[in-house]
């Protein structure tokens, strides 16, 4: 797969870094309207979202709510998947992986991929009877969580726009100001005018699909008049824009829609906004989001004003020529992604997806859907080391709406517990999708997803949080111990066939020919995975009194039988059990470290050997051209973090 997650936050982070900044580490700045969805400007409040491009005149402004998908006929597993795990298990045990890989994706992938994510609309802005744009320079504050467009007009005017997306009120804001008297015609594809509002009554695509309804309310309303399908707002020096969204999606059960009477929700979101002014929703809005963003603040040195003075497009090829002068920058590029996570993930609301919340595409690239291979993950590998913990519970919440279907499909393969596939969707369907083995190929996406319960109890020791979960790392342990086959040594156990994540290796037949494949049994990342898993439950049932427990104690029994991976002859980390060769050297995705990062398994403080292996490992790959990927550099910056030799590092 082409590296997903730089449609996710990282993608975010290169794309409006590479437009200029001011001096202020909080704002980034540019002048010139976003040319593509992806260099606009994100606004969120963790439900709706918000994309600003900055035109004039004649803005378009990206709308998201995050429930709006699309939907069709539910995703199983096949009845009888045991067997064909039976069969793809005896080819890998005879040596023929690619036979193995051929069964898997005739017979357990079937070519399903999860249903997209979509959008709610464009929210349209057009500017009228002004005199020509002379510049404009558009700034999102990472601070206020307010995007910013200044117009100057060629009279000496200028037009003020802000945006925001307000949690507080659950609403998207659009606010303009200018000196002189202005007008505006607002619309939105498929909206029609209603009781004086904008008002889009549509569906995703698909059988059972969410259906929504968007308003639009635009005030002052003594000059506002309809037009159409258009609200046009006239002679004014202020102007707000408000836009609520309600959706028939069940947080409670995905597989149920809420009964009628759901549409009134976007209607009571603007009528409550009566009698506020623009200035106190706004001022809400802003401190909402400043009571997560204030409470980290990093320093890593004082950038020259030289430097400070350049476009962040210098400033940025400064840093790829070799510099390492401008640490502002990285502090921006720190807190950037920090805002991104307070706009995408709320408690209450979904956890962010392969784009956060944003996504202007009725079928997204990979769906923009929930990979669990290693995106939605690192999503959150910032949210407790950098002071948002609440922030976490959205990751936590979908683990528990993922859990009757994951069980279903454990069922179908005859097998314990509880489990997912390598992606998903809003509907939490569990079964191997895609449509090759490299991709579809991963079983243990979901108990990778269970990290995260530990990793919150460890920074906030809190055991009721512990006992909450405490049924989902039992479900996550039942179907480890129940995927567990022989391993290559007597007494040993290893993971059943599988994918190292969206990786191949090459291997020679019977024949004498070279053969790519994907599926083999006990690679190294599944053997970590299942290593966590265990002392995760193992530390869990610790800190609730509950170790005399029959499962947790059948897991103290079987913990020492669980194979290690080895070193290889050349000093790295082995990726597969075997001594497979390499299809792609330099390959993006380095699942196999998982054991240092974010796993805690290989003690990289007083276990030598394996530290050298995992560094050497990087190396190896980075000689080879891996980690293109923002996200996967993210993961070798995890790593590094991890190791304590800095100077190694």
């Amino acid at each position: 797969m082409k590296s997903p997650f730089q449609y996710v936050l990282t993608f975010f982070l290169i794309s409006v870094l590479s437009a200029e900044a001011e001096n202020e580490r909080s704002v980034i700045w540019d002048n010139a309207p976003a040319g593509e969805w992806h260099a606009a400007y994100p606004v969120g409040n963790g439900r709706l979202g918000a994309m600003p491009f900055g035109q004039f005149p004649q803005e378009k402004i990206l709308i998201n709510e995050e429930t709006i998908w699309a939907n069709g006929p539910a995703l199983v597993m096949p009845e009888n998947s045991f067997q064909y795990l039976e069969e793809i298990r005896k080819l890998e045990a005879d040596g023929d992986y690619a036979g193995a890989d051929r069964i898997f994706e005739k017979k357990l992938l079937e070519n399903k991929e999860p249903y997209s994510y979509q959008l709610a609309g464009w929210l349209n802005l057009e500017y009228t009877d002004t005199a020509p744009l002379k510049e404009s320079v558009r700034e999102l504050d990472l601070e206020t969580g307010v995007a910013q467009s200044v117009y100057t007009l060629r009279d000496g005017s200028t037009i003020t726009q802000q945006v925001y997306a307000s949690a507080v009120d659950d609403v998207i804001a659009v606010s303009i100001s200018s000196a002189a008297d202005i007008s505006i015609t607002i619309s939105m594809d498929g909206g029609m005018v209603q009781d004086g509002d904008i008002v889009k009554t549509a569906a995703a695509d698909g059988e059972n699909a969410t259906r929504f309804v968007s308003r639009i309310r635009a005030l002052p309303a003594d000059s506002v008049r309809t037009s159409g399908n258009t609200l046009e707002v006239q002679n004014a020096k202020q102007i707000t824009v408000y836009l609520a969204v309600a959706t028939d999606f069940n947080y409670r059960d995905s597989s149920a829609k809420l009964p009628d009477g759901w549409q009134k929700k976007a209607l009571q979101d603007l009528d409550a906004l009566a009698g506020k002014s623009a200035e106190e929703v706004e001022q809400a809005a802003i401190a909402d989001h400043q009571s997560y963003f204030d409470r980290t603040d990093v320093d890593f040195g004082t950038t020259a004003d030289d430097i400070l003075a350049l476009p962040t497009p210098d400033r940025l090829q400064r840093i790829k020529n070799g510099a390492d002068d401008d640490p502002d920058l990285i502090e921006t590029y720190f807190q950037f992604g920090r805002y991104l996570l307070i706009a995408s993930s709320r408690p209450g609301t979904f956890p962010a997806n392969l784009q956060g919340i944003w996504n202007p595409y009725r079928k997204a690239p990979w769906s923009s859907d929930f990979h669990l291979d290693v995106n939605i993950q690192m999503n959150y590998w910032p949210a407790e080391t950098a002071n948002l913990s609440e922030l976490h519970q959205p990751l936590f919440d979908l683990n528990r709406t993922f859990l009757p279907n994951g069980e279903e499909m454990a069922r179908r393969m005859d097998m314990q517990g509880w489990c997912m596939g390598h992606a998903t969707d809003i509907w939490g369907y569990a079964r191997t999708m895609s449509r090759r083995a490299l991709w579809g190929g991963s079983f243990l996406c979901g108990q990778w997803m269970t990290f995260h319960i530990l990793e919150h109890y460890r920074f906030n020791r809190d055991t009721q949080f512990l006992e909450d979960n405490w049924d989902i790392l039992t479900a996550s342990t039942d179907f480890v111990l129940s995927w567990l086959i022989p391993g290559p040594e007597k007494g040993t156990l290893m993971a059943r066939p599988a994918c190292s994540p969206e990786n191949r290796f090459t291997y020679t037949d019977e024949d004498g020919d070279t053969q790519v494949a994907a599926l083999s049994a006990g690679n190294t990342f599944d053997q970590y995975v299942i290593l966590q898993v265990f002392n995760d439950y193992l530390e869990a049932a610790e800190a609730l009194g509950k170790t005399d427990d029959e499962l947790v104690q059948k897991v103290q029994k079987t913990l020492p039988k669980i194979y290690r991976p080895r070193i290889a002859e050349d000093g790295r980390l082995m990726e597969w059990r075997l001594p497979f060769g390499e299809q792609e050297p330099g390959h993006r995705h380095i699942s196999h470290l998982i054991g240092a990062y974010p796993g805690t398994r290989i003690n990289l403080d007083e276990d030598p050997d394996m530290r050298d292996a995992v560094v050497k490992s990087i190396e190896t790959r980075l000689a080879n051209g891996g980690f293109r990927g923002g996200w996967s550099q993210a993961w070798v910056l995890g790593l590094f973090a991890r190791l304590s030799d800095g100077e190694r590092a």
